[in-house]
């Protein structure tokens, strides 16, 4: 068994490193590991972890891919092989590695408030939280879903001392990609100096080096930096746009967020900056969205199909990715009754098949919580889905 990301890349995760943002850090080892990341990614942790891979088992922390493949489903373990041509091939026969990929999370901070989010990717809700601390440990405390609370599982920001690690001994050896996510990296001022750090020092060569953004695409400037000057330093860019929901679905899905601003400012940075090559439409999909994915696939088809005439150099495809935690916003423990109405109401194509795939997978808890949730988020947001949504109304309600 074999996994890219395993052998090759570095993330910041609560408890320390790891090898993906999927990766449970909290089972590693008791996330014990060294403070610097030059002395992380070959330490015992992480050579256990390779292998139990080397040797045909799943690492306790990857228990995401393991419930993805045993559902049938394309896990990240899977895609690691195939979607990231830019990143070398590791040799899988040592337990030991080199790191030739770096994702970055420099902030927890985010300009919306997503109801599959919480305080471990945004710090917004933990304030949310504390205005509501009723219906925060209702949430909490009856469907575990810590979505207002304040708890450990936080994204650990990379310090002064870790970064200048980064810069002096990782990044100048054999480092060929730097991803960034967080929080939203288009709103957090450390995300533009650190690209200023890298094209000053005379020990990278930013040229070979490719950026890639996880980000809600709400703005292509901040304060005096615009995104096309900086990058036109480096080799290139690929961009994954979480466009989760469309139209009236993503304004309430994604509380403090705009469709149309979205698609507006994804036109706008491809028609100013030459370096963008590969552009990824995802949608992260739950509960809610289940009841609109025909509509969802329409537009994200069209989108996609229209970057593609407009600006052909680019590589622009479209996927949906799945929720499993909360299980309340699992597609998989919605009724049986209704999983079984939506598998027959949704058109299959290449967007939603892994979808209906999901809606004959078997239920991860034994009834459905997520009328009860979507009531609790309702009153926490002062929002209902009455006029942007109103499938999802009628069915809670």
């Amino acid at each position: 068994m074999k996994c890219k990301r395993l052998w090759t890349h570095f993330d910041f995760k609560h408890g320390g490193y790891a090898p993906c943002y999927r990766f449970k850090t909290a089972l590693f080892d008791g996330g014990k590991l060294p403070d610097l990341p030059s002395e992380s990614f070959n330490s015992e942790s992480w050579i256990r972890a390779r292998t139990q891979m080397m040797a045909g088992m799943f690492p306790p922390e990857c228990i995401d891919c393991k419930l993805q493949e045993d559902e049938g489903v394309e896990s990240y373990r899977m895609r690691s092989l195939t979607d990231e041509p830019e990143i070398p091939e590791p040799d899988y026969t040592t337990p030991y590695a080199e790191i030739y990929d770096i994702e970055m999370k420099l902030s927890r901070a985010c300009n919306y408030r997503c109801r599959h989010c919480g305080p471990f990717a945004n710090s917004t809700f933990e304030k949310i939280g504390d205005e509501h601390p009723h219906l925060r440990d209702r949430l909490m405390n009856d469907y575990d879903f810590n979505h207002l609370y304040k708890n450990e599982n936080i994204i650990d920001i990379p310090t002064e001392e870790v970064i200048e690690d980064l810069i002096q001994n990782i990044i100048p050896n054999r480092v060929t990609r730097i991803a960034f996510s967080g929080g939203e990296p288009f709103y957090h001022q450390r995300m533009y100096t650190f690209l200023e750090q890298l094209i000053d020092s005379p020990d990278i060569d930013t040229s070979r080096i490719l950026l890639t953004y996880n980000t809600n695409m709400s703005m292509t400037r901040f304060k005096k930096w615009k995104l096309e000057d900086l990058w036109s330093h480096f080799q290139r860019v690929h961009i994954t746009v979480s466009m989760d929901g469309t139209g009236d679905l993503f304004n309430y899905f994604r509380e403090g967020g705009d469709y149309q601003t979205v698609v507006n400012n994804i036109d706008e940075i491809l028609e100013k900056s030459d370096k963008i090559k590969s552009l990824l439409i995802a949608c992260t999909t739950t509960a809610y969205h289940a009841f609109y994915m025909n509509e969802i696939s329409r537009d994200i088809h069209s989108l996609v199909n229209a970057v593609r005439v407009r600006y052909p150099h680019v590589n622009c495809h479209a996927r949906a990715n799945f929720v499993h935690w909360p299980k309340a916003l699992d597609v998989v423990n919605l009724a049986d009754e209704t999983k079984a109405r939506l598998y027959q109401e949704t058109i299959e194509d290449d967007f939603t098949s892994d979808f209906r795939t999901r809606l004959l997978s078997p239920r991860t808890q034994p009834e459905e919580t997520f009328k009860d949730v979507v009531r609790i988020q309702d009153m926490i947001h002062n929002r209902d889905a009455s006029t942007l949504a109103p499938r999802i109304f009628d069915y809670v309600y």
